[in-house]
């Protein structure tokens, strides 16, 4: 996960005080269309107490690609996760929701 943050400009974390962390469950998503829980593989959270951070969760990845041993592919997916979650970061930042619009209009076309 250092890697794929570290490929990234440090302007795009300012202000992401609680920075990029990774903790071992897995999470779903149980409101799609279909009732069928979808694995989530990052989150963005704005804590009024607390600050701003990322969180992606391994255990999601281990379900979501039970397979993956290409370390170089991997790096790839945690990457776009990253940069998906910071696009929510600095839409927030901007007063923008346009991002969290899509992502509810998938999930409701799941």
């Amino acid at each position: 996960m250092n890697l794929a943050v570290s490929r990234l400009p440090s302007k795009v974390f300012e202000h992401l005080n609680l920075g990029v962390g990774l903790v071992e469950c897995a999470k779903y998503h149980t409101r799609t269309a279909s009732g069928r829980p979808v694995y989530i593989l990052g989150e963005y959270h704005v804590r009024r107490s607390m600050g701003r951070g990322i969180v992606l969760y391994y255990g999601s990845f281990a379900q979501v690609y039970p397979t993956l041993t290409n370390q170089e592919e991997a790096l790839q997916i945690i990457d776009k996760v990253i940069r998906h979650e910071l696009t929510h970061h600095l839409e927030n930042l901007a007063g923008e929701r346009s991002l969290e619009a899509e992502d509810a209009q998938r999930l409701q076309e799941m």
